[in-house]
């Protein structure tokens, strides 16, 4: 054990414990109790702190997994990295995401302006990729014209990808340039709209970073 997390750095180590905490949709204070140890002493480890090796093998054998797994996971362990190729384009719209994607195969920018016109307001597509207990949510939004304000916790960054975009966040508005980007605090309202005579659509690359606690 002691040589295991010799060879393993300790961040990394306590990143993997982390997941697979996560993944098991334990908090802290449930791991703690199941492993009899105490919530800084997790707090610590996955911190990249120097764990007593009897802490770790305690909150291993807490989450029915193998001490090996931390020094090099298996695939039945959780993903280490996600990809989404074009292949995934899934369009949907912003402002109403729970009617579905807006076809089953990848849309041309062509379709997308159809489907504006039809009726939809904010083409957005969400990116898979995502980790399965990460917090990092990306997506592309195409605006046509001003979304409706919105709110939800954590954080946002949005990055002009292409034309001129203003950005309203609670009292306040920001004119982005194309490559130049903002971030807020997504629980104030907030919206997008092209910038008066910019060429369309405006594409924003979104990365939202859940605050859901642990």
């Amino acid at each position: 054990m002691t040589e295991l997390l010799q060879r393993v750095p300790l961040e990394v180590v306590g990143a993997r414990l982390r997941r697979a905490r996560l993944r098991q949709g334990l908090s802290i204070r449930d791991l703690a109790e199941r492993a009899n140890v105490s919530k800084n002493s997790i707090v610590r480890l996955e911190q990249g702190g120097m764990p007593q090796p009897i802490t770790v093998v305690k909150i291993c054998a807490a989450m029915g997994i193998h001490i090996a797994s931390i020094a090099a996971p298996t695939a039945e362990e959780g993903q280490i990295a996600a990809i989404h190729r074009h292949t995934d384009d899934r369009w949907f719209d912003l402002t109403d995401y729970a009617a579905g994607p807006l076809a089953d195969h990848p849309l041309t920018e062509t379709e997308r302006r159809d489907r504006v016109r039809r009726g939809a307001k904010v083409p957005l597509l969400i990116l898979k990729s995502r980790l399965e207990s990460g917090r990092i949510l990306p997506t592309i939004i195409e605006v046509y014209g001003e979304s409706e304000r919105r709110s939800h916790p954590g954080e946002e960054m949005v990055y002009v990808l292409k034309g001129r975009a203003e950005i309203h966040v609670g009292p306040e508005s920001f004119i982005l340039e194309e490559g130049e980007s903002a971030t807020f605090w997504s629980a104030e309202e907030h919206a997008y709209a092209p910038a008066a005579g910019t060429k369309l659509p405006v594409r924003l690359l979104s990365i939202r970073v859940d605050d859901r606690s642990d």
